[in-house]
């Protein structure tokens, strides 16, 4: 469990489902307007006083974009705890090689660097790892499945190498699968709609106390 304080700083980073922008203005195509982080913090300041979060997610990072960008939008933040989902993108430019240049920024490198700086430099911060998922709304996009598992297992493997605490996204958007209707959960199988979101937030806030 991740212990959160008053007065703790809290940063979301991550890719187009933590990207508050971007969500908004595809409401309308995804259903997702309320994101995940927003529904953590709504829920922590319920318990907890003089909270800060940070909202640092960019559509259509990968994990490189991450390390490029961890400096401004991580490091120099000084976050008592970080929420990080990133990974998708990754597992999607190896699936659909032909959309994207070919792949010279691998997965395995660039999150080294991430928890070296991380242990470096955030040594008294807590991580808490969302792994990457895909529902299964659209039928297309349903062999994405092979690809991504091998990334999942990476991302999984490296976070728990580093101390991370680990939510398995993917089994839980399975469990809600076998109770709901995937396409109320994504309407894309990538992007979460409002609905979908709270799966996530549930089980980040199942991590902390």
């Amino acid at each position: 469990m991740i212990e959160i304080k008053d007065n703790s700083k809290i940063l979301f980073l991550g890719d187009s489902i933590t990207d508050i922008k971007f969500n908004r203005r595809e409401n309308r195509k995804i259903h997702g307007k309320n994101i995940y982080a927003l529904q953590v913090s709504k829920e922590l300041k319920k318990k907890h006083k003089g909270l800060k979060f940070f909202y640092k997610g960019i559509a259509s990072n990968r994990t490189y974009h991450v390390y490029d960008r961890l400096t401004k939008d991580c490091i120099d933040l000084k976050p008592d705890v970080i929420v990080m989902l990133i990974g998708v993108n990754d597992a999607w430019e190896n699936y659909v090689p032909e959309q994207y240049p070919p792949l010279n920024r691998p997965i395995k490198e660039h999150m080294s660097e991430i928890y070296r700086r991380f242990s470096a430099e955030l040594a008294n911060t807590r991580l808490l790892v969302l792994l990457p998922f895909l529902i299964d709304s659209v039928e297309e996009k349903m062999p994405f499945h092979r690809i991504l598992n091998n990334y999942i297992e990476i991302l999984s493997e490296m976070a728990r190498e580093n101390g991370a605490e680990i939510v398995d996204l993917q089994a839980e958007f399975n469990k809600a699968q076998a109770e709901t209707e995937p396409q109320k959960l994504s309407l894309d199988g990538i992007h979460p709609t409002d609905l979908g979101h709270s799966v996530i937030a549930l089980a980040v806030l199942k991590h902390f106390s």
